[in-house]
């Protein structure tokens, strides 16, 4: 796929799947209602423009932050228009479209309610997220597939 840009084009691969594996390296495995709403969160993730998160109750979306130039700031986003429409977090799991570059990401999402989490893995500090859940107790799944869409 390609995109014309400014003095050039983008290569992009075409993204044909959901996710490479399913690997569970949290403080505990997903429930199958988390697992369900994992698939979905990561499915819907995958049409968001980077950087992208989704949050997902219920096989619902109920956030969604994409475009922005950090991660961090697309949690926030989704998080936010979340609470405007008076959706309840609690419960609720997050998909990223690339990994968590650090721990900020899972420990805000934790804050808002959020038990459960999907990304790529990849990152060099990968460890840091995976600590971070294991000792709340969070489902954290890497899949392996990077998402990340221009």
């Amino acid at each position: 796929m390609f995109k014309s840009v400014l003095n050039g084009v983008l290569s992009q691969d075409k993204d044909k799947g959901n996710y490479e594996k399913w690997e569970e390296v949290g403080g505990r495995n997903t429930t199958e209602a988390e697992k369900e709403d994992l698939i979905f969160s990561n499915l819907v993730c995958k049409h968001l423009k980077s950087n992208a998160i989704a949050l997902v109750k219920n096989k619902q979306l109920i956030g969604k932050g994409c475009g922005q130039t950090s991660r961090i700031d697309a949690l926030r986003h989704a998080a936010e228009k979340a609470r405007q429409f008076n959706f309840d977090l609690h419960g609720a799991v997050m998909a990223s479209d690339a990994f968590f570059p650090f721990a900020d990401c899972v420990q805000l999402g934790h804050e808002a309610g959020i038990t459960a989490f999907i990304e790529p893995g990849g990152s060099i500090r990968d460890k840091d997220s995976i600590e971070y859940c294991k000792q709340n107790n969070l489902a954290l799944v890497l899949t392996g597939l990077r998402h990340f869409k221009h």
